[in-house]
């Protein structure tokens, strides 16, 4: 068995070995993307007829529509009574600024738009609301399955490359197992990031004492070093906690990318955009399917394929920054080249 180093193998290599994975894993990761297409397919469905219910009971009312054009109009306007054939009634609701042949007048909309906004809340209803709520925290708690699935992807390599037997179910369970741990290292990244951002506005505020364009210079510079540098380095770290019985620890992290955050920033980026690149491919060639055949190869086949070899591959960056063992195929030749 061959050991890793610590270092990373070349991107050809870590190219080749991805799909040497999927080659040698064939049954467990097909069978994982199939459950996570159903699980996307599922939220994704959940979260549309969600939406659906909101814009029809809400966006789309048109009570609510008479409501904000009230909320959006003037109360002060310019009429002639007799030019729009206001009758005696009518007039009773407006109040005369003066007397010209083209009067300004006050229209008391106070009423009228606590009017409209009580005939929107009647056409309402409100079931179907909770419903679209239901359905939005189901799909959150469907969502949650799908991470599972990811972790499920990255803990098949690992086994792989450590020449272990792996079963579906088992890694199904340890992915969803670690979910928690994963929604908690986002929190603290969340948190982390947050704080930067209230940091990068208190320098910019000051900064812009000095002057304007320095203030704006250094929040911008912050941005870019927080998201463009550290977003694809702060992926091992998820990695991390996938593969890893505990919580990785930042010092740990750190130490893991120690000598490597040139070599792990590079292929972490190359692997974001390749698949950001063949996203907006598939989005670009699905436009032209009718609905809903664009979205289900979308969400069942393409995204699917995408996380597995994207898994994989920040899994087999892990194993090489780790020394974690990989099998190699003149001596484990019944995986397969």
């Amino acid at each position: 068995m061959a050991v890793g180093d610590g270092r990373h193998r070349s991107i050809p290599a870590l190219i080749g070995d991805t799909f040497n994975v999927v080659g040698r894993r064939f049954r467990e990761i097909a069978v994982i993307a199939i459950v996570a297409a159903a699980v996307a397919v599922v939220s994704v469905a959940g979260f549309t007829t969600a939406l659906d219910i909101v814009n029809e009971e809400i966006l789309e009312n048109p009570r609510f529509e008479e409501f904000m054009d009230l909320a959006a109009g003037e109360d002060s306007v310019e009429v002639d009574p007799e030019a729009v054939g206001l009758s005696e009634d009518d007039l009773a609701e407006w109040t005369p600024v003066n007397s010209d042949e083209v009067r300004v007048v006050r229209l008391n909309t106070e009423d009228a738009r606590l009017e409209a906004w009580e005939a929107f809340t009647e056409s309402v209803d409100g079931d179907r609301l909770v419903n679209a709520a239901l359905l939005v925290a189901a799909g959150v708690l469907v969502s949650l399955l799908g991470w599972a699935t990811t972790i499920a992807f990255s803990l098949v390599a690992l086994d792989d490359v450590e020449g272990r037997f792996s079963t579906v179910g088992g890694s199904l369970r340890n992915g969803l197992a670690r979910v928690p741990k994963a929604i908690l290292l986002s929190i603290v990244y969340f948190a982390v990031f947050l704080i930067l951002l209230i940091a990068l506005g208190i320098a910019m505020f000051v900064l812009s004492f000095m002057h304007l364009y320095l203030g704006l210079t250094a929040f911008v510079v912050g941005i870019v070093v927080a998201f463009v540098y550290f977003m694809p380095l702060i992926q091992m770290h998820f990695v991390m906690a996938y593969l890893e019985p505990g919580f990785p620890s930042f010092p740990r992290w750190w130490r893991l990318l120690a000598g490597n955050l040139a070599a792990t920033w590079g292929r972490s980026s190359l692997i974001v955009l390749a698949n950001i690149a063949v996203g907006l491919i598939l989005w670009l060639g699905l436009l032209a399917l009718p609905s809903p055949y664009g979205d289900f190869i979308s969400n069942a086949i393409a995204g699917p394929i995408l996380g597995a070899l994207t898994a994989i591959a920040f899994t087999l960056m892990y194993a090489d920054l780790s020394g974690r063992s990989r099998p190699d195929v003149e001596e484990w030749p019944e995986l397969g080249g």
